[in-house]
């Protein structure tokens, strides 16, 4: 406690040194010699004491800046050299607070980013006054940036901050911030000249981890997309306008770019399929180009399991928005038709793209077929909630193809001369060729098994291919997100229209005549 207190005391003691030593450099040009001395305190304080030099330094400098006593001169007077010694503690702070960015305290990170974007905003606004015209600093702006994103130690708060307090409200600062992390991803990109032309530092190499996660991170958070509106929030403002900035298609060209350079970065499994799942929202329609990620989505979908499921949305807004002419689309869907598919957490995605996909009613019987013997073989194995899920699409596929009605008749119970059952069914289930597959010559036998299911829900919706076909399509919604929690609910919540009937008789009485003590126990 003796410990605590004394720490306690030695802090406020520095920090009113802090204050007097602010109180003396703003009040008289004679002690500017005292920023030396907070500057040490920012170096080696601790953290208290940090965010308390760093922030004094911030008021000292914002105030140079203002009087003028920061801009370079070339003259060899007093004045210039003061100016010279001026800038040069200011790039010291400057350095100070890019070392606080890696600081383990997420408090410090976010007051040095604060501090640092305010230096920003003074040296930006001096060059445009200067130039005549807006000009953003964008050599300190990719440091911050650079920093941020490729540091392992950037916290959730920083990178929150960042979005939040800056990237959401200003035009500028996100267009910039566009461009940098394009420029930071690009492979021959070496931000301390040490390289040789065309090889990327290897510091970066090893941190492109953190690079790619905190990237996507922070461009998750970002809710301001490109539009073709006018840009009017500026971190950096001028009398002359912002025009190198540009309107909405620079910051389209800009937002494109940088997706586009994060995407070609090893990317993690789950930074993959959140981008999957978000793409045809959040990228797809704010590119300018969206046929660039062809290539991504391409191989998204190439590569099977859930991330080709993923991969679905966005390769089918390109082919339908885009005109994208993607080969064996069909032959790769029909790949994905597997016993996983009904198990796992993205059913319901997929089988409301799915519908669309067969939604044609120029695509060929053989394809349709196809498609709905792979699903109704794969019904019988299925969860209930799979079932449930699969016999609506198979009737809404029938009914849009009744070139597919065939299946149907085939089926045992008809008891024709060409009725297929399990025993001599000529499907090929592990046949990838559509046309070769011999669905066509098969019959739905696996939904009379299904009418033999269970569970009483089952059974009473696969009885629907035994009736005539005059009901309406089904609304798929109603089926896609069945759980063994809902199918419970829904039947523990159903009022008995009678009693169960029960395998022995309920007891009416304690002792029933007969039995062997009924003879011992008169009373």
């Amino acid at each position: 406690m003796k410990n605590e207190a004394y720490g306690h005391k030695g802090n406020k003691a520095v920090v009113e040194r802090i204050i007097q030593l602010e109180s003396n450099v703003v009040s008289s040009q004679q002690s500017l010699n005292d920023i030396v001395d907070i500057l040490d305190i920012a170096k080696t304080g601790n953290v208290e004491t940090m965010f308390v030099a760093t922030n004094s330094l911030g008021r000292i400098f914002a105030g140079l800046w203002k009087q003028g006593l920061l801009k370079r001169s070339k003259e060899q007077t007093a004045s210039g050299a003061v100016s010279e010694w001026l800038r040069g503690n200011y790039n010291e702070y400057l350095g100070v607070l890019r070392t606080h960015l890696k600081h383990k305290e997420a408090a410090i990170q976010v007051a040095a980013l604060k501090l640092l974007m305010q230096a920003v905003a003074h040296e930006g606004g001096h060059a445009s006054g200067a130039a005549g015209a807006y000009e953003f600093p964008n050599a300190l702006y990719l440091g911050i940036l650079e920093l941020i994103l490729d540091g392992g130690e950037a916290s959730d708060h920083l990178l929150r901050t960042l979005a939040d307090s800056y990237l959401n409200l200003y035009d500028d600062l996100r267009y910039f911030f566009y461009r940098d992390v394009a420029k930071i991803a690009s492979p021959d990109y070496d931000p301390f000249k040490r390289g040789k032309s065309g090889a990327r530092s290897q510091s970066l190499v090893e941190e492109a981890e953190s690079f790619v996660r905190n990237t996507f991170a922070v461009m998750g958070m970002i809710k301001v997309m490109p539009t073709a509106n006018a840009y009017t929030a500026f971190w950096i403002s001028h009398e002359s306008g912002n025009e190198s900035v540009g309107g909405g298609a620079a910051h389209r060209k800009a937002f494109s770019e940088a997706w586009i350079a994060l995407l070609r970065q090893p990317l993690t499994a789950e930074i993959y399929k959140q981008t999957l799942l978000t793409m045809h929202r959040r990228i797809i329609p704010h590119m300018v180009d969206a046929t660039g990620l062809m290539d991504f989505l391409s191989a998204a979908y190439d590569a099977g399991g859930s991330i080709s499921l993923l991969a679905l949305n966005g390769l089918f807004t390109l082919m339908d928005q885009y005109n994208l002419n993607y080969p064996q689309f069909y032959e790769k869907l029909y790949a994905l038709l597997d016993r996983n598919l009904l198990h796992v957490k993205y059913r319901a995605r997929f089988f409301r793209l799915f519908d669309l996909f067969l939604a044609s009613p120029h695509l060929p019987a053989y394809l349709v077929a196809a498609f709905v013997k792979r699903l109704a073989r794969l019904s019988i194995a299925a969860t209930p909630a799979g079932a449930v899920t699969v016999i609506p699409v198979i009737y809404n596929l029938l009914k849009a193809h009744p070139s597919c009605m065939q299946l149907i008749h085939r089926m045992p119970s008809y008891e024709g001369e060409e009725s297929v059952d399990a025993e001599n069914d000529p499907y090929l289930a592990d046949e990838g060729d559509l046309a070769k597959c011999n669905a066509l010559g098969s019959s739905l036998w696996e939904l009379e098994t299904l009418q033999q299911h269970y569970y009483p829900n089952i059974a009473t919706l696969a009885n629907i291919f035994s009736e005539p076909f005059h009901k309406p399509k089904f609304q798929l919604e109603d089926f896609l997100d069945h759980t063994y929690v809902t199918f419970f609910e829904g039947d523990t919540a159903r009022t008995p229209k009678k009693a169960p009937a029960l395998a022995v008789q309920p007891p009416v009485a304690l002792l029933r005549t007969g039995d062997a003590l009924s003879d011992f126990l008169v009373l």
